[in-house]
């Protein structure tokens, strides 16, 4: 197990680019600075010329002009100093200050489940009911999210969805977010357009390709992680073309040293017929039964090194299985390729930063309140 996550090069700051409006603050201080200059410029010419007209002129001395251009040097410095440092610190403060890196475990033991869902027509046969849909379809999803439950709980494994009639699809990718595995199952369709055969091209036998999805299934696996992977099936493996078209899956499943555990739902006896929208699904002229077809089942699970377990019109026991078949198995030490992320410290730039901007905003309307209060002192006059 590794001990150390791995390192990338350090990045003080986040935002690095944010870094080039340092130059405003310097910027800003020089150009306050020239325009004082030029309003003190500017108002010593206002009062040399408006001082001999003023009726409280007093020997070319203004009280109005002393109050325009009276000015405490410390105190504009300070107000100066607040602005430009608290600009800085906010600056730097946007640009996300980061060091020290969190302790990051970099290893998840656990295994590899791609559950493959059967979503055919003969998925709709009502011989047993499911809370989220009355047919076998419902009683599966039921099944699936007990097992989703149980996998949570352990934590570590990781989950992924292919659902299959004429074609398969992946509804959700090999991932440790148990919540997206919930959300694929609660929008799985039995009209998703995706399953049905492509536009344009031959219809397959039948709308049951177990092959296809077996083989999708064992494709999605991770090279690196053989001997902790596995495939749960959740079918009734009944096929209309009976052509036998599911021993490719076992074919590619093998090739990936990946076990195929088989779940059978649906009476395997008497069987039951497809409700459509308009009564039971007919061909030929003939209503349509479906019944659980165990032997393929078996024969998949055997042949993959899996085990084959008979729901039929019970509850499906996937989170059973799991705990039982799949995970004792053990898990592999999955290295992530991940990095400990650096602390970003922003808040202790953005707290000075604010105190000093609202210092150098109270500072300035208290300090023409106490100049307009001032008293102005004329000069004595000789007697």
């Amino acid at each position: 197990m590794a001990e150390a996550a791995v390192i990338s090069p350090e990045r003080v700051f986040a935002h690095p680019w944010v870094l080039w409006l340092l130059v405003l603050p310097p910027l800003l201080s020089v150009l306050a600075l020239v325009a004082g200059r030029f309003r003190r410029r500017a108002l010593l010419r206002l009062g040399q010329g408006s001082s001999a007209e003023s009726p409280l002129s007093l020997g070319g001395w203004s009280p109005h002009f002393a109050l325009l251009t009276a000015r405490r040097p410390l105190m504009l410095f300070f107000q100066g100093a607040c602005r430009s440092t608290g600009m800085t610190l906010l600056i730097l403060a946007c640009a996300g200050p980061q060091w020290r890196r969190d302790p990051l475990a970099v290893t998840a033991p656990g295994r590899d489940l791609v559950v493959v869902l059967d979503m055919s027509r003969s998925m709709l046969a009502d011989d047993v009911v499911g809370s989220t849909s009355p047919n076998r379809l419902g009683r599966a999803i039921d099944g699936l999210n007990a097992l989703v439950n149980a996998v949570e709980q352990r934590g570590g494994h990781r989950l992924g969805l292919v659902v299959f009639a004429a074609r398969p699809r992946v509804a959700c990718p090999l991932t440790h977010d148990y919540d997206h595995f919930r959300d694929a199952l609660a929008h799985l369709e039995p009209d998703d357009p995706a399953l049905a055969p492509a536009p344009g091209s031959d219809p397959p036998p039948s709308d049951t390709r177990i092959g296809l999805a077996l083989r999708l299934a064992a494709g999605m696996q991770d090279l690196q992680a053989r001997g902790f992977q596995d495939i749960l099936l959740v079918s009734d493996g009944d096929d209309p073309a009976d052509d036998r078209e599911w021993q490719a899956g076992i074919a590619a499943a093998r090739d990936h040293l990946t076990p195929v555990y088989t779940v059978g739902i649906g009476d395997p006896e008497r069987g039951a017929r497809i409700p459509t929208s308009r009564g039971y699904l007919y061909h030929d002229g003939k209503e349509v039964w479906t019944r659980l077809r165990e032997t393929v089942l078996e024969d998949i699970a055997d042949r993959t090194g899996g085990v084959y377990t008979a729901a039929r019109t019970e509850a499906l026991p996937l989170d059973k299985v799991f705990r039982e078949q799949i995970e004792p198995r053990g898990g592999r030490e999955e290295r992530e390729d991940l990095v400990a992320p650096l602390q970003e410290h922003a808040a202790i730039f953005f707290a000075p930063a604010l105190f000093l901007i609202a210092l150098d905003v109270l500072i300035a309307p208290s300090a023409r309140r106490r100049r307009r209060r001032r008293q102005i002192v004329q000069p004595p006059i000789e007697v």
